[in-house]
């Protein structure tokens, strides 16, 4: 039970992070007392930073191994009274093994050998649900989807900034063509350059979103739009994208963290969905919609399609996705 010295393992992937905090706010909110500790990667540490001014957070890398990332963080403080991991890999619960001596996560990957109290995940269910079984263990409510934060005026001010520095001025829509899972999640960067093109002509002003390292995709899409076609995003955080994204009268993008992010930041966002399945995944918030097949090969789940055709996504036309965009902005 809470309030204890508690740790929360936090996922690997940007969007499986976003996706986790409304469990993480009931664990913090109901550790108030208590002295809580987030671990996390480094892209995520200044997001979470903000967003739990009162927790600690702890970033280590990914494939740092579980002992040596046990003793950095037992290092001033000894074990954690409980420790909970969102993370389904086995090396997660192996190092709640080692830290917490009530260790609380999914029984899959060693969890039922290593953890205190396993508990069954329902992937039946949207993904934001599923430390639902951790929270009941603990005697608290299950995640609330529709769960937003503040985003600080300091962070919304830096947003604002950058949207400035490449005079995106009016209705500005982000385009986010990237998925760091893998190509077969990846819309058309075609299909991106000319729903750019058809966004533009109808008044607003469309801008590339992308992260470090991916100016080529920002270049391919630009190409494609056939007109100037700004990017943002390479040289900030998570939590800088964040206030960027809440500037924006809308975003469309792949499954992916930059969706999951946008609807954090209470943006409306059009996810378009292939190979991943929406019913687990889809952007949470009342400002959302899915486009997806719904082909009976998907959700294969693989990085790179099986059949070679991709057609899970490339027979998502841009008139549709337009439609959705409009839709949103008129509601």
């Amino acid at each position: 039970m809470l309030p204890d010295r508690l740790l929360v393992d936090l996922p690997n992937w940007v969007g499986d992070v976003v996706m986790s905090l409304p469990a993480v706010a009931r664990l913090v909110a109901a550790n108030a007392d208590g002295e809580t500790v987030l671990h996390a990667r480094p892209p995520v540490e200044r997001l979470l930073a903000e967003l739990f001014p009162a927790v600690r957070v702890v970033v280590t890398r990914k494939g740092e191994s579980p002992f040596a990332v046990a003793r950095k963080l037992r290092s001033d403080t000894g074990r954690f009274g409980v420790g909970v991991t969102l993370r389904h890999a086995g090396r997660a619960k192996l190092l709640l093994r080692l830290t917490a001596r009530r260790s609380l996560g999914s029984m899959g990957e060693g969890g039922r050998l290593l953890l205190s109290d396993p508990v069954a995940v329902d992937r039946e269910r949207h993904q934001v649900h599923d430390a639902d079984p951790i929270l009941e263990r603990l005697g608290l409510p299950p995640a609330d989807p529709g769960w937003r934060p503040e985003l600080s005026g300091a962070l919304r001010e830096e947003g604002r900034v950058a949207l400035a520095a490449v005079g995106a001025g009016g209705p500005v829509v982000g385009l986010a063509p990237s998925a760091a899972w893998g190509e077969s999640k990846r819309w058309p960067v075609e299909r991106f350059g000319e729903l750019a093109a058809r966004l533009a002509g109808r008044g607003f002003v469309p801008v590339v979103l992308i992260g470090p390292g991916e100016e080529g995709v920002a270049a391919e899409v630009r190409a494609a739009s056939g007109g100037e076609l700004p990017a943002l995003g390479s040289s900030l955080d998570v939590a800088g994208l964040a206030g960027l994204m809440s500037h924006l009268a809308a975003v469309v993008a792949n499954d992916s963290g930059p969706m999951h992010l946008a609807a954090l930041a209470g943006c409306p966002v059009v996810g378009l969905f292939g190979p991943t399945d929406p019913r687990r995944t889809a952007p949470l918030g009342p400002r959302s919609a899915v486009v997806s097949r719904g082909l009976d090969c998907a959700p294969c789940f693989e990085p790179v399609c099986p059949l070679g055709t991709q057609a899970c996504l490339r027979e998502i036309g841009v008139d549709e996705v337009l439609g959705r965009v409009l839709g949103l902005l008129e509601a």
